[in-house]
């Protein structure tokens, strides 16, 4: 059977190789066709077998944009304005997918994106294959015509990395709103282990009896809750008169929030395409089962490596900032963020940005995404490309009880702690060994911070930035946040 001589979708003009590293060309045509493909005048061939063909070439670096061809003996097809750089997948939920166009100062910073080295592509959204159903994209060269359309964050992060390396930068966004972690590992992965094996049982369970016209039914009703509250919105509505956005949608075995689904259908396609690293902003998804989110990550970070042929593939993530989650003195979310943090700690090769100081109490989609996307980049300078850049603020190492205060010490504290607001270190609490924590007087020196508490006799435990929302306030003396922390 014949079929045209084609590149694989990713595959297109203005697009981003990622340089100094051997890449793959693929595609599809005619069996026993010899597909011959150049690129700055290095050759590579294969024969077409089974409707596929793929081939390798060499490391290049970074130089003019060239042309790739690909040629068959009766077919060519001829790619222009492909650069040579470094590709970051940028990963997640919807606020790594929230756009440029509905962030913060969204009209002055679309007029000034015009950035030739940044290119991007997005993975088209699918939540489920269906046969001769094919959805493609390309790679746009990023001006104030396209620029909308970018992930705020991954524009932020490419724009200070293309200010300091002034290389070609392609983002490559693979990511869906709403979806736990859960949604972009491999079924096996998951099943393999007596934990997590949960996100697949649980979902198996919900469908079992699954009735489509029931589930048409309840979408029906789903949507007109969904208009419903839009129309509100729009019309001007706060608070109670406008209610919560109607959320989660029903469930079905198409569903774009089923476990393993999008690592399938988006994030599988591009495997094979040569990257740099990945960012990922994800986590609101998965604050119900912050016990199992550290191993999670972890897994779903091993797995992509696995996949990459790159077991140091730099992986760089957001920890999440405040949130009310209805209950502002709640603990779902830093017992999300402390997870975020064991995995930082424990797998190589990651490194976490945090943004605890960068949300809003009632709003889970924060829109001044700059600080997030530069934050991100400053640990790409610092961990990936070797610059001499402060990318993390101070850490927690250790507690010491010394006089009834007890004296925390920070690492990435070398130049001293800050108060990022006002005159008065907030957030800190002590415990004794059994009671609550309560307030605490705060004092910095050093590299150290002193709290104690009158009701307190003997401190035990401290804790740091507690609670779904929380104002805590220290930070070093280049401007980053401290991490929330407990010595529990």
């Amino acid at each position: 059977m014949n079929k045209p001589l084609s590149l694989d979708p990713i595959f297109n003009d203005h697009m981003v190789i990622q340089r100094n590293k051997r890449f793959l060309v693929w595609g599809t045509g005619t069996d026993g066709d010899k597909v011959t493909v150049t690129c700055r005048g290095v050759s590579s061939f294969a024969v077409i077998h089974e409707g596929q063909w793929s081939v390798k070439f060499p490391a290049m670096g970074v130089g003019e944009a060239c042309e790739l061809i690909v040629e068959t003996v009766e077919s060519s097809i001829k790619l222009v304005d492909v650069v040579f750089g470094d590709v970051w997948l940028a990963g997640g939920q919807s606020n790594m997918e929230w756009s440029l166009s509905s962030s913060d100062q969204a009209e002055k910073a679309i007029a000034a994106a015009d950035e030739p080295l940044l290119r991007f592509y997005m993975v088209p959204k699918l939540a489920y294959e269906q046969e001769g159903v094919q959805v493609t994209s390309m790679w746009k060269t990023c001006t104030p015509q396209t620029a909308g359309d970018i992930s705020a964050v991954a524009y932020y992060y490419a724009r200070a990395l293309i200010d300091s390396e002034q290389v070609p930068i392609g983002i490559i966004a693979c990511n869906w709103g709403g979806t736990s972690a859960s949604c972009w590992v491999a079924e096996e992965v998951l099943e393999a282990d007596a934990e997590l094996s949960i996100y697949t049982k649980e979902f198996n369970e919900q469908m079992q009896g699954f009735d489509w016209q029931e589930f048409e039914q309840v979408s029906r009703e789903y949507n007109e809750d969904v208009d419903q509250y839009n129309r509100k919105n729009e019309a001007g509505y706060k608070g109670e008169e406008l209610g919560q956005y109607p959320w989660p949608p029903p469930l079905s075995p198409h569903s774009f929030m089923r476990p393993c689904g999008l690592y399938e259908t988006m994030l599988r396609k591009v495997f094979a395409f040569t990257i740099k690293g990945v960012i990922y902003y994800q986590g609101e998804a998965d604050v119900d089962r912050s016990d199992l989110y550290s191993k999670l990550l972890e897994f779903l970070i091993l797995d992509w490596r696995r996949q990459w042929k790159d077991p140091e593939l730099p992986f760089l993530f957001v920890q999440l900032p405040i949130f009310d989650h209805n209950n502002p003195m709640g603990e779902q979310w830093p017992l999300l963020r402390e997870a975020q943090q064991q995995t930082a700690d424990r797998v190589p090769f990651t490194a976490m940005a945090v943004i605890l100081e960068c949300g809003v109490p009632e709003d889970i989609h924060p829109v001044d995404k700059k600080p997030v996307g530069e934050r991100l980049a400053l640990l790409a300078l610092d961990k990936v490309y070797g610059r001499a850049v402060k990318s993390s603020g101070p850490v927690y190492r250790e507690i010491r009880i010394e006089d009834g205060h007890a004296v925390l010490h920070f690492d990435h504290a070398e130049t001293g702690l800050l108060i990022r607001e006002g005159n008065r270190l907030v957030g800190f609490e002590v415990a004794a060994e059994s009671g609550e924590f309560l307030p605490v007087e705060t004092e910095i020196h050093g590299n150290t911070v002193r709290v104690r508490s009158d009701k307190v006799s003997i401190p035990r435990f401290v804790r740091y930035g507690w609670s779904n929302v929380t104002y805590a306030n220290l930070m070093g003396a280049e401007g980053l946040p401290a991490a929330p922390f407990r010595t529990v």
